[in-house]
């Protein structure tokens, strides 16, 4: 399924250090294979900008903080290379990839993206203003609004990072410039939330904030 210039991750790429993850997914691209309005099926290609680390029981952010082991955690603590996606508010699904080792419950948190160049288009969003289609920066531009544009809801939650599920990651070389920045939205979470575990795309116009 990958492109001629890039490599499929395998899962075992995600039982990596957390924050090395992190880091290192900006800029690789998140492919979304499904099938259009006109029954053609297409592949989405978001390159990913924006990526938040969270590195278990010892942060105050994260869901498997103090050991909160429950049936919606219970995949973190499961080998890096798995999807976890839970809801927010009750309307935004957050897609996070868990990496580390089992029983490390840790993950990370795909903030925002913009599509590529060779991306498949659907057929209803290019109807849409320019600056509501896909191809616009600001479309991907935040973790609930790139589950929303790639059809990414909890189905896909406990399944591998890989192209059986439908949702993949590739590497194709892209090495942007990178710069770290405190997570965004736990201001619950005491010091943490001034830890500098959001990786970020320097100046991208898709980031979901500077």
């Amino acid at each position: 399924m990958s492109t001629a210039s890039s490599t499929v991750l395998d899962p075992s790429w995600f039982t990596r250090p957390t924050c090395v993850v992190a880091a290192d997914l900006i800029g690789k691209v998140l492919c979304r294979k499904l099938t259009d309005t006109d029954g053609i099926v297409k592949i989405l290609r978001m390159r990913i900008s924006e990526t938040e680390a969270y590195i278990g029981e010892d942060d105050p952010a994260c869901h498997s903080h103090a050991g909160s082991r429950t049936a919606r955690t219970e995949i973190m603590y499961a080998q890096g290379g798995m999807f976890y996606v839970y809801l927010t508010y009750g309307v935004h699904h957050m897609l996070n990839l868990v990496s580390g080792g089992e029983e490390s419950p840790e993950s990370v948190l795909i903030r925002a993206g913009f599509l590529t160049d060779d991306s498949d288009r659907l057929m209803e969003e290019q109807l849409l203003s320019t600056n509501k289609q896909l191809t616009h920066p600001t479309q991907m531009a935040g973790p609930g609004k790139l589950t929303k544009r790639l059809q990414i809801d909890r189905a896909l939650n406990g399944k591998s990072i890989s192209v059986e599920s439908a949702v993949w990651l590739e590497d194709d070389d892209c090495q942007p410039p990178v710069s770290l920045r405190p997570r965004i939205g736990i201001d619950y979470a005491g010091d943490a939330k001034d830890w500098l575990l959001r990786y970020i795309w320097s100046d991208h116009p898709s980031l979901s904030k500077k």
